[in-house]
């Protein structure tokens, strides 16, 4: 079984901790406040209607964490809470698994989410023994797109229609890195 450290840290100004119900309120508030901004490319964010869809969440992400198959993480810039990243779909026999990840959008434009996947794909690959890691994102999603290319992983594929967002079938692209050290 995997086992991930509760705490990351990426530099001076961000630090991934891990999912707990501490700041369950005021990541509910912010999964609100950015609805629009997240609901185009994360459906997720449409199942949040009530305070106990969050408090239920958290509880699922922290017994995926204790038990290795997922490990959620909260995104701090200088202390204060700036959005989420993850390690999920593990295939451990394989030595690969994706990440995802969502911003709040007053902390866009500062380099905090591409920081946090290079840090996190790092830590994938020494910490964690994976070979291969994906990031999967509509073409149409600037930002997760842009963080991908900015980090050099390979775009290896585009599946039409893929996923449905909102009332729509957006496609997906595939990118990956691969660890060469290994």
């Amino acid at each position: 079984m995997l086992k991930a450290d509760s705490e990351i840290i990426v530099d001076d100004e961000i630090i991934l901790r891990r999912f707990t119900h501490e700041i369950d309120s005021k990541k509910y508030e912010m999964i609100l406040a950015n609805h629009d901004h997240l609901l185009p490319w994360l459906p997720w964010a449409d199942m949040y209607h009530k305070f106990e869809d969050m408090l239920n969440f958290t509880e699922d992400q922290i017994r995926a964490f204790d038990a290795g198959k997922q490990f959620g993480y909260d995104v701090y810039y200088r202390g204060e809470l700036a959005g989420s990243i993850d390690i999920h779909d593990i295939a451990e026999d394989d030595h690969h698994c994706d990440l995802g990840y969502w911003l709040d959008q007053n902390f866009t434009g500062k380099g905090i989410m591409t920081r946090s996947v290079a840090k996190l794909t790092d830590y994938c690959f020494n910490k964690l023994n994976m070979h291969r890691v994906v990031i999967k994102a509509a073409p149409e999603n600037n930002a997760s797109v842009a963080v991908a290319e900015r980090l050099n992983f390979t775009k290896e594929a585009r599946h039409r229609e893929d996923q449905l967002l909102g009332d729509r079938y957006y496609d997906t692209i595939v990118y990956a890195k691969i660890n060469e050290s290994n």
